[in-house]
């Protein structure tokens, strides 16, 4: 499984495998959330987290 944390116009959001999952205000609730799938997911299979940052306006 893969999750890629994504923050997007101020929201963070949680997507795998190009659906998205969630949309969190704060990083910290959206890396719990992919903490609580990864838990619960099959621990037969890989996992990978990827986070993006939006890029800062200069």
């Amino acid at each position: 499984m893969r999750y890629e944390v994504v923050e997007e116009t101020g929201e963070w959001i949680v997507r795998s495998e190009g659906s998205e999952l969630a949309r969190f205000s704060d990083q910290d609730a959206a890396l719990q959330d992919v903490a609580t799938r990864l838990r619960d997911a099959d621990g037969s299979t890989p996992a990978s987290l990827s986070v993006r940052y939006q890029p800062k306006a200069s």
